[in-house]
């Protein structure tokens, strides 16, 4: 067994880069007062709903299973843990941009550019793990995004 140094450097590298960032981050929004009950409950109530992503990520690996499709531990728990976490600091965004904007963002565009973005993930995911060549993951940056920005604009087309 090789040790493979790109994978413990991308393991230990973002780590270390995930918990240095999470603290400067702290730290900025403590020097701008910004560590009060809103920003408390924003990332509460995120990472309570990052738990349904991840909940319904564990069913559909399930079910792939069940299906006879075959998937390594490793790539099981990266998928759980990148689900997890990406949901989690989406949604934390989506709650943060909507609780500090003077107009909320449309209900209907961000469950349309969430969908968008989970039909993308679920489909390339799936034509990755079938085919098992993983750059097909790459082709679910650009839908990805589209759906972000639908989430996260606000409708420009509303009157003053």
């Amino acid at each position: 067994m090789a040790v493979q140094i790109g994978g413990l450097i991308g393991l230990y590298g973002g780590a270390a880069l995930g918990i240095l960032s999470w603290w400067l981050g702290r730290r900025i929004v403590k020097k701008q007062r910004g560590l009060d009950e809103l920003y408390e409950h924003i990332w509460q109530k995120s990472r309570s709903i990052s738990w349904f992503f991840t909940l319904t990520s564990i069913y559909i690996l399930f079910s792939l299973v069940i299906f006879g499709i075959e998937i390594g531990a490793a790539m099981t728990l990266a998928i759980i843990l990148t689900v997890h976490l990406a949901s989690w600091g989406i949604t934390g965004m989506i709650l943060s941009i909507n609780m500090n904007m003077t107009e909320p963002l449309k209900p209907s565009r961000v469950k349309f550019g969430i969908s968008v973005v989970v039909v993308s993930l679920i489909t390339f995911s799936i034509i990755s793990i079938v085919t098992g060549n993983w750059w097909f993951l790459i082709a679910s940056i650009p839908p990805n995004i589209i759906g972000l920005i639908s989430a996260l604009t606000p409708d420009k087309n509303k009157e003053n």
